[in-house]
């Protein structure tokens, strides 16, 4: 059918422009590449290595005459490999690019999603979720297998298959001639475990454990440039999560969704965030740099033909009415034939509002590409030429003639930066070895709770009760394991620990007694009145009351029993307030707390000093100015006041006391005198002294510095 006998108005009516902004000086304003067209049949890739290769030496002409940008603020300066941004219509020419600058160790970085689906490492991982998709699909198995994420070789595929008889099928068994080590066995076991996994797992989800898994990251460091590796990885990922939330759909969906990302000539405009700190070369469509701005812009990749023929499935809507289909060859509607003129039309006035884009994104320096074929033929209509022949036949041939050349005369002889030496790897055992070190390093916690420096508070001991039942006769404790310092942030104590909390126990214990008066760690969402307090339930109802009344306070006094009757009910233990009323009235006796009440103290303090790269903290229940300098004292309930049992008691708070000496001297500059530990037992109350202070604080420092050293 003919063609619409009126002309399409496409394009509105073109103004000139009368400002000129002055021109850099060093370097030329404009340039072109490729100003001679390749030999007739030239291979599309040979004219696109051609052309990486001058976008190169073009790169490092700027370089090396350090070519002027204006800065925006104070003038011209030295351009940078950060203001060079490279624009392609594609993604056709990105790994040609790719090369090229990877070979003359020039740093880059891809700035537009539909460039990062594009990039090596994203394909590999792609890939490698294709293959977990479809078990029947060999092809991208095998292609998976070959990616660096797994590692196998063809020598190591061809003895797999060949030489072990092992299928490719990863649902199956191997047979018994494949050993289990074969890394080619140990690809499709992976790949198997995924498979399993991906109905319980989003595509987010599956590519975070392809990247773990595999060490995605780590193979960064091969290409030479990891953050930007890591950059992309991130960004795919990112995007998977944010899909999944949007639509909730399952691998398949996700991977047709990657596919139109991906597919030659898809609008993707949106931008990655990109790295202002980074001095690299960026690479962008023309599609995502509108509204943009660079200094020094290298237009490239406009040697592919368009796409003229219609893809099956196209519908069009004419402005006389109606639908018009194209369904395939020889199968299409009149009206669609019709309308193939102005479509034509239309594509091409599109490609040149997509050139004009691309070309005004240069602020100071513009490089054309117009690396093309030469036809062997007549030069045809525009709607089929090339956009490097467009570009050029509407230079004309004397523009063209006075437009320098991008790459310059002297190319050979810039000086090629040396790529950085790529050191041999160091042994695995050794490796291995330093991953377990920096593994345990990172679990070691930065905090270490003054209470956790005791045998008393170790986890995997069941402390009971320490006053012994509800009719308040003592039970004898166990036989402690002696001595010994334990730097753990999960171990329970007497009195105060800033350590995570665990899940709170049961209502009862399995014999039956009162869990709530055991020894045990609370969790985090206790009251005020219990955080910091990982002892028995009286023995923090002592605590609290001792904490709160004055300690020169008559125990029989309104204001004892209002706060006995007070903490009891917070711990939930209001039948045993005569039993706490005992034990307060012990500690209100005692010598050092008679002593501290005539002189200056501080109660529930909070004390923290580094030690080595790691923080000292604990709350200490009295701290008082004695007549010799500070003393530190401990409250303990005892179920007996036996000579022995509370030497072995001492013996095992001996370096809680001593953290608690260390640590407020670091943060008052004064020596602690004195550490006492005062015992309420059912006898009375009996105080015990650590022995040699400063002793014990050295060695307390001494154990932490050496666990800074050597963690785990």
């Amino acid at each position: 059918a003919p063609g619409p006998a009126r002309p399409v108005a496409a394009l509105p009516a073109s103004a000139p422009v009368a400002a000129v902004p002055p021109h850099a000086p060093v370097g030329p304003p404009g340039a072109v590449l490729g100003r001679t067209p390749h030999e007739p049949g030239t291979p599309a890739a040979e004219v696109r290595t051609a052309e990486a290769r001058d976008v190169v030496a073009t790169i490092r002409r700027a370089v090396a005459e350090r070519w002027q940008v204006d800065d925006g603020h104070h003038g011209w300066r030295t351009a940078t490999l950060g203001d060079i941004t490279i624009l392609v219509p594609a993604r056709t020419s990105l790994p040609y690019l790719e090369d090229a600058l990877a070979e003359a160790a020039i740093p880059y970085r891809a700035e537009a999603s539909s460039l990062v689906y594009a990039s090596r490492a994203v394909r590999d991982l792609l890939m490698a979720l294709r293959a977990v998709a479809d078990p029947t699909d060999e092809l991208r198995i095998v292609s998976a297998l070959r990616t660096p994420l797994f590692g196998c070789g063809d020598d190591d595929l061809h003895r797999f298959r060949v030489e072990r008889g092992g299928w490719w099928s990863y649902l199956g068994d191997q047979p018994q001639t494949v050993p289990a080590d074969d890394p080619v066995a140990l690809g499709l076991a992976a790949l198997r475990r995924w498979h399993h996994a991906r109905h319980w797992a989003s595509p987010s989800v599956l590519l975070e454990r392809i990247v773990t898994d595999r060490r995605a990251m780590e193979l960064a460091f091969v290409e030479g440039r990891p953050r930007d590796v890591w950059r992309r990885i991130r960004f795919v990922v990112d995007q998977a999560r944010a899909w999944s939330e949007a639509t909730g759909g399952d691998l398949r969906d996700y991977l047709e969704w990657v596919d139109l990302q991906t597919v030659e000539g898809a609008r993707v405009a949106e931008a990655v965030l990109p790295e202002t700190d980074d001095d690299a070369v960026r690479i962008m469509t023309i599609h995502a740099a509108k509204g943009l701005e660079f200094p020094i812009t290298i237009l490239s990749g406009l040697s592919s033909r368009p796409r003229t023929a219609p893809r099956p499935g196209d519908a069009r809507f004419p402005a006389e009415g109606g639908v018009a289909y194209y369904l395939g060859r020889n199968a299409e509607t009149p009206e669609f034939t019709a309308t193939r003129p102005v479509d034509e039309q239309m594509s091409h006035d599109e490609r040149l509002r997509l050139l004009y884009v691309a070309t005004t994104r240069a602020r100071d320096h513009l490089v054309v590409s117009l690396h093309r074929a030469a036809r062997k033929g007549a030069p045809g209509s525009p709607t089929t030429r090339t956009s490097a022949e467009v570009l050029a036949e509407g230079m004309g041939d004397a523009l063209l003639a006075e437009l320098p050349d991008g790459v310059g005369p002297d190319v050979d002889a810039l000086a090629t930066p040396a790529p950085h030496p790529v050191a041999p790897p160091e042994p695995f055992m050794a490796w291995i070895e330093a991953y377990e070190r920096t593994r345990r390093a990172a679990h070691r916690p930065t905090t270490v709770a003054a209470t956790t420096l005791t045998d008393e508070g170790r986890p995997d001991v069941e402390a009971p009760d320490d006053l012994g039942g509800d009719d308040g006769t003592a039970r004898p404790e166990p036989a402690d394991a002696g001595n010994q310092l334990l730097l753990d942030f999960d171990a329970d104590a007497d009195a105060d620990a800033a350590g995570p909390r665990r899940e709170p126990e049961l209502d009862r214990s399995p014999d039956g007694s009162d869990a709530g008066l055991r020894k045990r760690p609370r969790d985090l969402d206790r009251p005020p009145w219990l955080k910091g307090r990982y002892g028995t339930a009286v023995g923090r109802a002592v605590h609290g009351v001792l904490q709160t009344v004055a300690l020169d306070a008559d125990p029989g006094a309104g204001e004892v029993d209002d706060a006995v009757a007070a903490q009891c009910q917070a711990e939930a233990v209001p039948e045993r307030a005569g039993t706490v009323r005992s034990l307060v009235a012990l500690a209100l006796g005692s010598p050092s707390v008679v002593e501290a009440s005539t002189a200056p103290h501080w109660r529930e303090i909070y004390a923290c000093a580094p030690v080595g790269d790691r923080l000292l903290e604990g709350y200490v229940d009295l701290l008082y100015r004695g007549p010799d300098g500070l003393v530190v004292v401990d409250y303990k309930t005892a179920a007996t006041a036996a000579p022995a049992e509370l030497d072995r008691r001492v013996e095992g708070y001996r370096t809680q006391g001593a953290s608690y000496a260390l640590a407020v001297g670091r943060t008052t500059g004064e020596d602690v005198v004195r550490v006492t530990f005062c015992f309420l037992t059912p006898e009375g109350v009996v105080e015990r002294h650590l022995d040699d202070v400063p002793v014990a604080v050295a060695e307390v420092e001494s154990a932490l510095l050496a666990d800074t050293a050597a963690p785990g």
